[in-house]
């Protein structure tokens, strides 16, 4: 104590070496863990509120599984946050401007709640709504792969794209799909039937929907949902659950792992490394104290247990100023990306006994080395 206390100057130099290595252990560990809680919500988000219907006979009637009123009959479902059907409008050229050619894309016609229960982002514009489609007039949303094909960057006022021979109104441009990856690349025209007066003339074919409902509720709506669509002919609606993705999460969470081990490890390794440089400087400038106690009658074991002490007092200073940094910076960081920290609370007391056991391993070699300082020579010097 009173030899570290002497030098305070090389004692923090020292004891900073052991709280950078815990206070980038517990970062990167808290980080990891962290970072595997927002993706395991994701994954539970995503599996336990996202419904795809289907019709099971789809090669005998497209349009007849699901009815003009879909939407207004899923929404009954107690637990339904949104829904919409989405059918495919098969590939049709699509020009943006008249002077520019047209590309081939995929039309998909779609209700206005499909994007709701996508949860797409928008990058220009506006979504439909249900009175955007009560007016009758056509209307399209471009994916965000569409518009990349197409060149549209932008939503100008009063600007028409044309599907095939129809001219419809651009509402809005994708900036993500969302969990429908159909979405990027094709061209949503939002109408209240695949073919109508004064809408796009798609020809009817593969309809599905998807359906969004509150966290947990999905398995009470999906058993819900053939009755309530079709309630004369309940077997015609099918219902896809997303599966667990366990292997997938559980391989995620330990690449994670794996890699915030290595890197506090490292940390931690290079830590000890300067308090054993930091020990072997001071035996050597301390050489004439440690030959006066030699002289007086200390034996090397008591020299030994000194650099031990010494090495376990610095390491333990560090570990607990490593451990509070750790946790500030950890909180900050996960608070500038809006998220939760998360970090084993065993690891707050493991950290502080942990820097105990590096301090003292550290100073191993050189408390040996200053134990075999010979008292005569030590004294000459």
């Amino acid at each position: 104590m009173a030899a570290t206390a002497r030098r305070p100057g090389k004692s923090l130099l020292t004891a900073v070496g052991v709280a950078l290595g815990i206070a980038v252990f517990l970062v990167t560990v808290g980080w990891s863990q962290t970072v595997g809680s927002q993706i395991n919500q994701t994954f539970d988000a995503l599996a336990a509120t996202e419904l795809r219907v289907r019709d099971t006979q789809a090669d005998v009637a497209v349009d007849a599984a699901m009815p003009d009123d879909f939407e207004e009959r899923v929404r009954r479902i107690h637990g339904v946050v949104a829904s919409g059907r989405l059918w495919e409008g098969g590939t049709l050229p699509v020009r943006a401007s008249e002077p520019a050619a047209p590309v081939s894309l995929p039309v998909l016609a779609v209700d206005p709640g499909v994007f709701t229960a996508a949860g797409v982002t928008v990058r220009a514009g506006r979504l439909p709504d249900a009175a955007t489609v009560a007016t009758g007039e056509p209307v399209v949303v471009l994916g965000p792969g569409a518009a990349a094909a197409l060149g549209v960057s932008a939503v100008p006022p009063d600007v028409s794209i044309r599907v095939g021979d129809t001219d419809a109104l651009l509402l809005g441009v994708l900036d993500t799909s969302g969990t429908a990856r159909e979405l990027d690349r094709a061209v949503l025209v939002t109408t209240t039937s695949p073919v109508g007066p004064g809408r796009t003339e798609l020809p009817p074919r593969q309809m599905t929907a998807l359906v969004r409902t509150d966290l947990g509720a999905a398995g009470v709506v999906a058993r819900a949902l053939p009755a309530a669509v079709r309630p004369d002919s309940p077997g015609r609606i099918g219902v896809l659950v997303p599966p667990e993705p366990t292997s997938l999460r559980s391989d995620v969470q330990s690449s994670l792992n794996t890699l915030a081990l290595g890197a506090a490890g490292l940390s931690l390794l290079i830590g000890a490394v300067g308090i054993m440089n930091a020990m072997l400087m001071s035996v050597g400038q301390r050489s004439g104290e440690i030959g006066l106690r030699r002289s007086l009658g200390a034996a090397r074991r008591h020299v030994v247990a000194q650099f031990l002490l010494e090495g376990a007092l610095l390491g333990a200073v560090g570990a607990l100023v490593g451990t509070v940094a750790g946790e500030v910076a950890l909180i900050g960081v996960a608070a500038a990306h809006g998220w939760s920290p998360v970090l084993d609370r065993g690891l707050v007391v493991v950290a502080p006994c942990a820097g105990v056991i590096i301090g003292t391993l550290a100073s191993v070699h050189p408390a040996l080395r200053a134990a075999a300082i010979h008292p005569a020579a030590a004294l000459r010097t």
